[in-house]
């Protein structure tokens, strides 16, 4: 999975989509998916299942979940299981709310900062060591 470079956020028309990729490693799909659930979100108060989004998205379930999976896992989406009468289980996904996921991209921008900071502080001492081998 490719790893987004930096510079596309220091170009003056980054978009959201720029920094997802750059800052979550979100693919185009992962992107286009969270775009999906947070368009339905107000349609669908309680959520959406697998099967119905892999139909609006023209993709394979497979594809889907893995893009669930990561969107879930980052906090920009939700997984509920909900249980069926006759007995079974299906689960539903939601976007986060849209402060939320601005709050989660400030506290990541914020840990990037505070890693590329400690980083600055040891370069100097880290060059030198680097030369030496």
């Amino acid at each position: 999975m490719p790893y987004y470079s930096i510079n596309l956020l220091t170009h003056q028309n980054s978009s959201c989509e720029d920094v997802f990729a750059c800052l979550y490693n979100l693919s185009t799909s992962d992107s286009n998916l969270l775009l999906l659930l947070l368009k339905y979100k107000k349609k669908e108060e309680d959520g959406t299942t697998l099967g119905s989004i892999a139909k609006r998205m023209n993709k394979d379930k497979g594809t889907v979940f893995r893009s669930l999976q990561k969107l879930v896992s980052l906090g920009f989406c939700t997984k509920q299981t909900r249980i069926m009468k006759g007995g079974g289980y299906f689960h539903v996904y939601r976007a986060a709310d849209i402060t939320t996921i601005e709050n989660n991209v400030d506290y990541r921008i914020r840990e990037i900062e505070a890693s590329l900071n400690r980083i600055r502080k040891k370069f100097k001492e880290d060059i030198k060591k680097m030369i030496v081998q």
